[in-house]
């Protein structure tokens, strides 16, 4: 009877334990789903911020490439040395070609909430790639940028140094001597071609680049939400 009574004690607080285990587990089941729940909406979130990020970062290359779009006839007739003095009066944007560029900001809060967050306890490989995508994008655009202002302001800083016209230049008003300069001097048309082979052999691929693989990348993420 004792035996009997010690293995029913026995068989009890083995139930015990084996409940207390599965109420463990289950609620480490429930908090794991739970946590990664949270972190498929977080990341969720994050896709949203970079799609609205790469939407506005298209617009602003979109018209700096329909500007220089527009600019490029003009850097060939100064290379081609067929503009006559007429068109640099009635033309402006031609004074300005070495002095001036449109400028763009990339917006990156999605790229650094996703810096952020932990993408070890997720297979998919999109992060990754957005993450390497943004890294050498902006890397080689930078580089190409830095060119576009160092030329920029040796410009700046060489006409303002060495020209009496400069003034004139500056407050938008024709000046018959830089006119002269444009067309007789030929560091003028170095200068131009520099900022053309800067601009359209550097810097618009790349933007190129940016564009079409920024393109891939939003139609990944559209992907992981159907």
């Amino acid at each position: 009877m004792k035996n009997k009574k010690i293995g029913n004690y026995l068989a009890y607080a083995i139930g015990e334990i084996v409940l207390v285990v599965i109420g463990i587990l289950i609620a480490v089941s429930l908090n794991n789903w739970n946590e990664s729940r949270k972190e498929k909406q977080q990341l969720a979130n994050i896709y949203n911020s970079i799609t609205n990020d790469l939407n506005n970062d298209l617009e602003e290359i979109d018209k700096i490439q329909s500007f220089y779009k527009t600019a490029a006839p003009l850097y060939s007739k100064i290379l081609n040395d067929s503009v006559t003095r007429i068109e640099y009066l009635l033309n402006p944007q031609l004074t300005y070609l070495t002095i001036g560029f449109p400028e763009i900001t990339f917006n990156k809060r999605g790229y650094n909430q996703l810096t952020d967050f932990n993408i070890d306890n997720f297979q998919d490989s999109l992060p990754t790639q957005i993450i390497a995508f943004y890294t050498e994008r902006l890397r080689e655009i930078k580089i190409d940028d830095d060119l576009r202002a160092n030329d920029f302001q040796e410009n700046y800083s060489h006409y303002k140094k060495n020209y009496e016209w400069w003034a004139d230049l500056i407050s938008m008003k024709g000046s018959q001597e830089f006119i002269e300069y444009a067309i007789t001097d030929p560091d003028y048309k170095n200068r131009v071609a520099s900022v053309y082979f800067v601009t359209y052999k550097v810097f618009l691929p790349e933007l190129k680049k940016f564009k079409e693989q920024a393109e891939v990348i939003l139609e990944e993420i559209e992907k992981r939400k159907e």
